[in-house]
């Protein structure tokens, strides 16, 4: 029995060791495990803030556009009024200098107007000619390149 006795000691001690030795292996694994989460927990954090710092940059870049743009508005109204007034002004000198003649002014105006737009609309319509034969140049040479580096093949 002594023999018997001494097996079973040997199998509850490789027993031991084994649990032992799992048990160490589980700790390692859940240690590892834990290391890993924090870490995930960690880049998901860095990635919130980061996109937090993203959002008020880009806030304060709309309000900065927002106050840009509201002060050339109001440039614009400042160069408005001050034509606004100018145009008050030189009416009322020409009225005084040469009585109610003021609608010869505003017919000449109306054709200079008329006269400026029909140059732009004829600058705009060369300009598309340009355009549209630089297109067809550029396609013609797109295929002579084709035939003289691939030719025939």
């Amino acid at each position: 029995m002594g023999g018997l006795c001494q097996n079973e000691t040997m199998e509850l001690h490789e027993g031991i060791k084994t649990l032992t030795s799992n048990l160490d292996i589980s700790r390692q694994s859940a240690k590892e495990l834990s290391k890993s989460i924090e870490n995930v927990q960690k880049e998901a954090t860095d990635v919130a803030v980061q996109r937090n710092i993203d959002r008020r940059r880009e806030l304060r870049e709309n309000e900065v556009r927002k106050e840009l743009f509201l002060k050339r508005v109001l440039m614009q109204w400042e160069h408005e009024e001050r034509v606004r007034r100018e145009e008050a002004q030189i009416r009322a000198d020409f009225l005084r200098k040469y009585g109610k003649r003021w609608a010869e002014v505003e017919a000449l105006k109306a054709k200079l107007e008329k006269q400026e737009k029909e140059f732009q609309n004829q600058f705009n319509k060369d300009l598309n000619k340009a355009r549209n034969a630089q297109f067809w140049c550029f396609v013609v040479a797109t295929w002579i390149a084709y035939f003289l580096v691939w030719g025939g093949k």
